[in-house]
């Protein structure tokens, strides 16, 4: 669990002319603010994501091998049908779990495994997966004085998921949030009538309170941090 941590204010020499301009978490910081902070939420997903690919690759060698062995034979003729159709069988399996894998791991794998999390500064907030590869990237920045409220919010009844709630006076789209932001709608909780926008970020239990003292610290009123009793665990 390495992967989750909580950056360190950073200093910037940028001068104030850039201030506002949506943070890029591949450069430094974009503010003169002396307390950008980051907190990285690329979880333990990324380790399997990384397992399969490595395991796909590895059976699509296998499967070049098998097949150029095959077709080795058969020139030589020195096969029987049993043995081809064997050959061929095994060829067919590794097929579908090596190269069909592949497009579905090629098509995923960078937006698993760029860096993602939740950063601030004294412009504002930024929620951001990285570019990578042929992933675009996704996210957006949200300054201070659009942000009602940053609060946390528990669910579930024997197993409890924390999320991070942000509600916003302005409008944002879905392609504006990382795939990894969920509506209220799709969590099935209650709807902010008075926000432009609303969404929520699932974070693990000892980081969500990383999350809401980096906002406290750098915030311009520490007061749009909201926080919830916590959830005694149902047995």
């Amino acid at each position: 669990m390495e992967e989750w941590r909580y950056g360190l204010p950073e200093a910037s020499d940028v001068p104030p002319e850039t201030r506002g301009v949506p943070s890029d978490l591949t450069q430094r910081p974009a503010s003169v603010s002396h307390l950008r902070r980051y907190v990285s939420l690329r979880g333990p997903n990324t380790r399997m994501w990384m397992t399969a690919a490595y395991f796909s690759g590895g059976l699509t060698l296998g499967f070049v091998v098998v097949v150029g062995s095959m077709l080795w034979h058969v020139m030589r003729e020195d096969t029987t049908v049993g043995s081809v159709s064997l050959w061929a069988f095994a060829a067919l399996v590794m097929f579908f779990i090596g190269p069909g894998s592949n497009v579905f791991l090629v098509r995923g794998l960078p937006q698993r495994i760029t860096r993602q999390g939740i950063s601030a500064d004294s412009d504002g907030v930024t929620v951001l997966q990285e570019r990578k590869w042929w992933f675009p990237g996704e996210g957006t920045f949200i300054a201070w004085s659009e942000i009602r409220r940053i609060r946390e919010v528990h669910t579930g009844g024997r197993r409890i998921t924390y999320f991070i709630e942000f509600a916003l006076d302005t409008h944002r789209t879905d392609p504006e949030l990382p795939s990894w932001a969920e509506t209220p709608e799709s969590l099935d909780l209650e709807v902010d009538p008075e926000a432009a926008t609303q969404f929520y970020v699932q974070v693990p239990r000892d980081i969500k309170e990383h999350i809401l003292k980096m906002v406290e610290r750098t915030a311009p009123l520490p007061s749009v941090v909201e926080r919830t009793p916590p959830l005694r665990q149902r047995r």
